[in-house]
């Protein structure tokens, strides 16, 4: 079985290549104007020398934030899910992830499956985010993969009193112009974005083991700062950017299923500026029983059957983009009722990400 996971990020595009549970290929390049053409140039890039066409790939699962945009993909699944798949894979001992991406950061926690247990990100402000980084490594006329090792080097670390993108910018020129060395300026964005990390790591929860997952996780300063803030050495897999595509690809794998049959965690919900709101039904663990139907004080649930196969939970086509309003979400519905879609499905196929 030959699967393909691309990950369509703000800065980059990655995609991942699989073969009966191994990677085959992968590549990264730029994010362009146009995701469907992105796509198109990430996924020739991944299958160049492989001997494979598209064609060839049994399933294509999209994560990032032009997931929706990718033509050739089958399904999309949440890029906060597929860090977490992909992590997994790498390192299943792993319950804390810091993914440092091109626009936001995420703090995510999972279980021992790769499922998310719960995360906290932050999209308001470009402080701390790769595009962060490279308008410094620009102001500092450096080249972006230097900045990391050039931190590490300073003597007496500029602090900064904010990490919002804008002033710190301005104050990375005013000290630069002073003639402070850029090793110092460095030190002290680093330092901050640390702090920053820490405070989002702490509105979920700091369990070993600890990874850094996204294109950030490459620079050794901040790898270095964040491992002091957090008092924990963090596990970094050999290409840290391709963990979203990873888990893509590894989605792919489950929905087709070793035997070629399709199941998958499906996530309904969507995401938008105040964060995201999943619920997911693992349609491999499901067995149509029925009784989240019965529990859901929401209604939101329904049993579906697909090509007359056996009945699967999924959710009422009229709820699908009223999730946030109809499901008021895990933990306040489990204070309320005894029993709940969690409760009542024996065989742990519900899961919620809120």
């Amino acid at each position: 079985m030959i699967v393909g996971g691309i990950d369509i990020g703000s800065r980059a595009a990655k995609a991942v290549v699989m073969s009966d549970g191994a990677i085959v290929s992968s590549a990264i390049c730029d994010t362009g104007p146009e995701s469907v053409k992105t796509a198109e140039t990430a996924m020739a890039e991944v299958l160049k020398g492989t001997g494979l066409a598209l064609k060839d790939l049994d399933y294509v699962v999209a994560t990032g934030y032009g997931r929706v945009l990718v033509p050739f993909a089958a399904e999309n699944v949440s890029e906060i899910s597929c860090h977490a798949k992909g992590i997994n894979w790498h390192f299943p001992s792993v319950r804390t992830i810091l993914d440092m991406g091109g626009q936001d950061c995420k703090a995510i926690n999972c279980d021992n499956r790769g499922l998310v247990a719960n995360f906290i990100m932050n999209d308001k402000c470009a402080g701390g985010t790769g595009r962060f980084l490279e308008m410094i490594a620009e102001v500092l006329n450096t080249r972006l993969e230097k900045i990391g090792e050039l931190s590490l080097s300073s003597k007496s670390a500029i602090p900064f009193n904010t990490i919002c993108a804008v002033f710190a910018q301005s104050d990375a020129i005013a000290q630069f112009r002073k003639g402070v060395d850029k090793s110092d300026i460095l030190a002290g964005l680093h330092e901050a974005i640390a702090t920053r990390s820490l405070n989002l790591l702490r509105r979920v929860s700091i369990e070993p083991d600890f990874a850094i997952t996204g294109g950030i996780a490459k620079n050794s300063g901040m790898v270095a700062k964040i491992r002091e803030k957090i008092g924990m050495e963090p596990l970094l897999c050999d290409d840290p950017q391709l963990v979203g595509a990873l888990g893509a690809a590894l989605f792919a794998a489950e929905r087709r299923g070793k035997d070629g049959s399709q199941g998958l965690t499906v996530h309904y919900g969507y995401a938008d500026g105040t964060g995201e709101y999943y619920i997911t039904v693992d349609s491999n663990r499901c067995d149509g029983c029925g009784d989240c139907v019965k529990a859901c004080p929401a209604g939101i649930f329904i049993l579906g059957r697909e090509d007359g196969k056996q009945p699967r939970a999924e959710i009422n086509e009229d709820a699908r983009k009223r999730i946030a309003l109809l499901c008021p979400g895990f933990h306040s519905c489990s204070s309320k009722h005894e029993v709940n879609c969690h409760s009542a499905c024996a065989r742990e196929a519900i899961g919620h990400t809120w």
